[in-house]
């Protein structure tokens, strides 16, 4: 058998994917249409009519649950999909080089990381940037749910390992400190968590430097056979303006690549400047994809309109009536949560617990007004009049919020006095790696989803054309009424 997968034929190749031991506990979805399938989730099915309407107000939160597949998230979901499968697949411990590797890496613990050899080969990574509250973190959370993150395996002498506890994989978040020290740690301790070890005494003490216990790290991830890293930024204390992915992250990050584990990093877009400085760097870090998730500002687009507002929004129903009729929804809501999804959300369960405790037969206008009233609301007030006024000068109060990636998704917005982007942002092409157009949504198919346009032309060819995504959102009410 060869040494390395790509250099089989693809018959083989696939025949040898198949009988991946690492792989045989999860299940695939290469199509976009079971992938889009797994990814939806309402939390409000159900009959309700025999429970009162004071046992109902806790579940209010379950909005905040709801996950509703929009291009963008199909998108981001797909990467993440396809980058841990490749990790698992090139990590086969059917082919010998691989049951070879681990005890290679073995012998370099406790030695800095620069007596590490590199391996000609690289697993792929990802990049999910952008806007806090708008869905980089729920997508993560919700594909990774659909896969256990621990799989244990019994003796198995042709992947050559007595037993084996799979890490098929791990989520962290950056310390507070900003320290490659702090990720060390909170990655060993969160190993440990999860398989039940004690890896993080194991490498704590002085003789442990920080560049010994990198070398440690690769080690145990590819002795497990972990297949994703998802490294997301600190949520608190460390969101200055400096990158926070420096140098010597991005070192770290490319050697868990060399050791065929698949790298996906979650973050604002200022933490990535120093990655955006290397194109190599770049470009193997971001082989499955770089996301950028911002606010909707346009209360017509098909992502709010088709998505997200009758998945977030009309999907969590717990009073006894379907809402009100509001001829102007779309742009209410846009114009009280600031496009933002997470915001949105919060408006919802708000909006559905001021209708309870009134004890009113079904949600109306007033009670959308109140509740972007409220304190929970009033905590991103500013935010949101900031994103409804389109002032740059409003978002300078948070460092966290990207000036550059606000004027962008400015430039394009309706009422924008005919601004192109190109204008807005110095880019002559006009280009945006924000994916803008709409997605799928088995719901949706239920509210006569019509024929999209891009450009004001009908997008008659390509990935996710207007023809697949008809052919995609059928597909998906079937399986929902089947389901059903």
């Amino acid at each position: 058998m060869a040494e390395d997968p790509e250099q089989l034929p693809l018959l083989e190749r696939l025949e040898l994917n198949r009988c991946n031991p690492l792989t045989f506990g999860l299940t695939r979805r290469d199509t976009d249409v079971d992938l889009g399938i797994a990814l939806e989730r309402n939390p409000f099915e159900g009959d309700l009519s025999g429970i009162g309407y004071d046992q109902r107000m806790p579940l209010a939160k379950a909005v905040k649950d709801v996950f509703t597949a929009t291009k963008r998230t199909l998108f981001a979901a797909r990467g993440l999909h396809d980058a841990l499968f490749a990790s698992l697949d090139r990590q086969n411990p059917l082919l010998p080089a691989n049951r070879r590797s681990i005890p290679l890496i073995g012998a370099h613990v406790g030695k800095p990381i620069e007596k590490l050899p590199w391996s000609p080969q690289f697993a792929g990574g990802l990049v999910l940037s952008g806007w806090t509250g708008c869905g980089r973190s729920h997508v993560v959370d919700r594909v990774l749910s659909l896969f256990p993150q621990v799989v244990d395996h019994g003796f198995n002498e042709a992947a050559g390992w007595k037993s084996l506890k799979q890490l098929v994989w791990l989520k962290v978040h950056m310390p507070a400190d900003g320290s490659r020290g702090g990720l060390i740690m909170e990655m060993l301790m969160e190993i440990d968590a999860v398989l039940e070890t004690d890896y993080a005494q194991q490498f704590a003490g002085r003789s442990w430097t920080i560049e010994k216990q990198l070398v440690a790290v690769i080690f145990i991830l590819a002795a497990h056979r972990c297949g994703l890293v998802v490294i997301e930024e600190a949520q608190e204390g460390n969101a200055g303006r400096a990158s926070r992915f420096g140098a010597e992250f991005i070192r770290f990050f490319l050697r868990l690549l060399n050791a065929n584990v698949a790298v996906a990093v979650v973050g604002n877009p200022l933490a990535f400047d120093e990655l955006k400085s290397s194109a190599q760097n770049e470009a193997r870090m971001t082989e499955f994809g770089w996301f950028e998730f911002t606010p909707i500002v346009d209360p017509a687009s098909t992502e709010w309109k088709k998505d997200l507002v009758p998945g977030i929004w009309r999907q969590s129903q717990l009073l006894a009536e379907p809402d009100e009729d509001i001829e102007d929804l779309e742009q209410l809501l846009l114009d009280k949560s600031g496009g933002v999804p997470r915001y949105l959300a919060r408006l919802r369960t708000e909006t559905l617990l001021i209708a309870l405790r009134a004890g009113a037969p079904r949600v109306i206008r007033a009670h959308i007004v109140k509740a972007s009233e409220s304190s929970p609301m009033r905590g991103v007030e500013a935010q949101i009049s900031a994103l409804r006024t389109r002032s740059l000068a409003g978002l300078k109060s948070w460092i966290d919020l990207p000036e550059d990636m606000a004027r962008a998704m400015w430039a394009t917005a309706p009422g924008n006095g005919g601004q192109s982007a190109a204008s807005a942002t110095g880019d002559e092409n006009g280009t945006s790696a924000a994916p803008r157009a709409r997605s799928p949504r088995a719901a949706e198919a239920r509210n006569s989803r019509g024929k999209g346009t891009k450009g004001g032309t009908t997008v008659k060819e390509g990935y996710l054309s207007d023809e697949f995504v008809a052919g995609l959102v059928a597909t998906l009410a079937k399986a929902e009424l089947e389901q059903h």
